[in-house]
């Protein structure tokens, strides 16, 4: 077919996003059946009056509600970086390349699991970036209640939490803060300057499952656009135009999951 759009990923890339979304839809049905994309404002997170970590507490209960998770306990540890030259919030919890925070699933003494969750306090700076954090902490607590392997198993969490959290309705904010970059003023002159990323799955791979993830939900994936990096917007449509053309359900019907070790 002449002038076919392009496909935003490879192959594999495209075929294991679907993967994963037919795996998150059987495996968490009821959270599938109320997801929405959530949207920086003030519907979504309304404004907060606490500073600190009483500030940190209330942006992780914004998130587990927009999740639909909101009854799941999470005890938050703030993490004070010690600063020695250039560093920023992502550098400040690097447990691997993008760490921007840590999980940990812990059990009280009666045996319930409750989450871990350490971020840096220079996160509570950048709300956007702390969303995004906090989507991917929580998608780890997600994926630990998991009852069967998902697709591409425990080599990939790191990426399969991401798409987690993108499926979950923070596509935007994981998307706005995977690169970041900008000047650290020390006073007195002094500062530096810090680039890098935060997260594990490349922009286009977050865009198009954006895309793929608003489709299947019967939404138009554009009206992100306005909230977007003008660069994302361009990946968003880009993806949009190929699935348009595609019949995603029938794609994933056709998925054996079990060749993904799920």
């Amino acid at each position: 077919m002449l002038f076919r759009p392009k496909r935003p990923v490879d192959a594999e890339e495209w075929e294991w996003l679907l993967a994963g979304f037919k795996w998150l839809e059987r495996e968490f049905p009821e959270l599938d059946a109320n997801r929405r994309l959530a949207l920086p404002t003030d519907a979504f997170f309304p404004p907060l009056a606490t500073t600190g970590a009483e500030r940190g507490e209330g942006l992780m209960a914004q998130v587990k509600a927009i999740a639909g998770i909101a009854d799941w306990p999470v005890r938050l540890i703030p993490v004070q970086a010690k600063r020695r030259g250039p560093i920023n919030a992502v550098t400040a919890l690097q447990h691997g390349k993008g760490a921007a925070g840590t999980f940990r699933l812990v059990r009280t003494d009666e045996g319930l699991p409750f989450a871990e969750i350490r971020y840096s306090v220079e996160q509570l700076d950048n709300a956007s970036g702390l969303v995004a954090t906090f989507a991917h902490e929580i998608s780890h607590y997600l994926l630990h209640m998991r009852t069967t392997p998902f697709p591409g198993g425990d080599e990939i969490e790191e990426l399969f939490t991401d798409l987690t959290a993108v499926w979950l309705g923070f596509g935007i904010f994981l998307g706005n803060n995977a690169r970041y970059s900008g000047h650290v003023d020390e006073g007195g002159g002094r500062g530096w300057f810090v680039s890098g990323w935060q997260g594990y799955l490349g922009e286009r791979m977050l865009m198009t499952a954006l895309t793929l993830s608003e489709m299947l939900a019967g939404r138009d994936p554009n009206a992100a656009d306005a909230y977007l990096k003008s660069y994302l917007s361009s990946d968003v449509r880009m993806a949009r135009r190929y699935a348009s053309k595609a019949d995603l359900r029938g794609q994933i019907e056709a998925i054996d999951l079990a060749d993904y070790g799920a």
